[in-house]
């Protein structure tokens, strides 16, 4: 049975799926186990925060917030599909232009750390926090200058047995589309080593490299900021 490709706006009821495909994917990427050092030793710890996080992402009540997937086949011979890839994009541009540059963003990782997420045991918190907090950073230095009519990609993921056959560049190019139609300025991402091949190809250019690291630690993670423009 051929894919099914077509991006689709995530629902409440895809939440397992979703965090199934990221607990199976993300630790392919050097970020995850950076953050997530300790999670084969706490898998519900794991398994329990991560889906709280999107749990968040997917309540339509956090719109600030928008998550796309796209469905495969489970096997060749089978009807049956499931949610096999997924992004999530920072849509805030839409409550900015609602109730002025002034408006207070949605945080769903502080929610999640105020629900427990602060003593998880699968994370190192050093580490967990100079990832966020430097993106954060990274982000108000390389785009934030540039205004609020923009969107940013958050998380882009795979099923591995479902990677190369276009479904993650179904989802760049719906949320491309976007840009162009909603006359955004552009699309940003923080690109991982990961990533970063695919937004190249998608004509994604490089803005700035930028490191996470915890003070007097050698480990370090290197990510780009990259930004699409129409």
């Amino acid at each position: 049975m051929a894919a099914i490709m077509k991006p689709r706006q995530g629902l409440p009821s895809d939440l397992d799926a979703i965090t199934n495909v990221i607990i199976k994917t993300m630790p392919l990427d050097p970020q995850w186990n950076y953050r997530f050092p300790y999670r084969k030793t706490h898998p519900h710890d794991h398994y329990k925060y991560t889906r709280m996080l999107f749990e968040y992402f997917l309540n339509p009540l956090c719109d600030d917030w928008l998550v796309m997937v796209t469905e495969d086949s489970l096997g060749p011979d089978s009807d049956e599909t499931s949610v096999v890839s997924f992004g999530v994009w920072d849509v805030s541009y839409l409550n900015k232009r609602k109730y002025g540059p002034d408006y207070k963003t949605q945080d769903a990782v502080t929610l999640v750390e105020g629900r427990g997420g602060s003593t998880r045991k699968d994370a190192n918190h050093e580490r967990f926090n100079a990832f966020w907090k430097g993106q954060i950073l990274a982000w108000k230095k390389n785009f934030g200058p540039n205004g609020p009519e923009q969107m940013h990609l958050q998380i882009l993921a795979t099923l591995p047995q479902y990677q190369r056959r276009g479904h993650a560049s179904s989802l760049c190019k719906w949320a491309m589309r976007l840009v162009r139609r909603e006359s955004l300025k552009y699309m940003s991402v923080h690109a991982s080593p990961m990533g970063r091949a695919l937004y190249s190809s998608l004509k994604f250019k490089t803005v700035a490299t930028f490191d996470i690291q915890v003070p007097n630690e050698k480990e370090k993670l290197t990510l780009e900021a990259m930004m699409y423009k129409p």
